[in-house]
């Protein structure tokens, strides 16, 4: 009788531990996804879509040449020229609402890839009032 106690408390306890675990939505935290962002450096470009077109009607590189972009600890993404200095009045904050869904200066994006451990690009994506605008990082 005493071993059936046992393992019930045992099987309690253990019920009760994995229980009071939270997942986010693809398993994955956003302390993750902050911390790989913020690790090197990353290409970026700026697409703009018109209505449903496949095809960008702009395409502009924002870390032209040997240019490079940022994630910082202060919520800020810099970018830097070739020589190495960033313009602080162009950095953008961001903010991680979830592992889908990013606030990039000042505007909702949903994250199309699925960051899942180290990952080497993460495209932002949010409708317009003319179709869609796109941020693409890779490294």
């Amino acid at each position: 009788m005493k071993k059936i106690t046992s393992f019930f408390m045992l099987g309690t306890i253990a019920l009760l531990s994995f229980a009071s675990c939270s997942k986010t939505r693809d398993g994955l935290g956003v302390d993750t996804v902050r911390n790989n962002a913020r690790t090197g450096k990353w290409e970026l470009t700026r697409q703009i879509y018109l209505a449903s077109a496949s095809e960008p009607v702009s395409s502009e590189n924002l870390t032209a040449g040997a240019g490079w972009a940022e994630f910082k600890s202060d919520n800020k993404v810099y970018i830097y020229n070739s020589s190495g200095v960033a313009d602080p009045a162009s950095a953008k904050t961001y903010s991680f609402l979830d592992t889908k869904t990013i606030l990039y200066g000042g505007d909702q994006f949903e994250i199309q890839e699925n960051l899942a451990g180290s990952f080497r690009r993460m495209t932002l994506q949010r409708s317009t009032t003319t179709g869609r605008e796109v941020y693409i990082f890779q490294r």
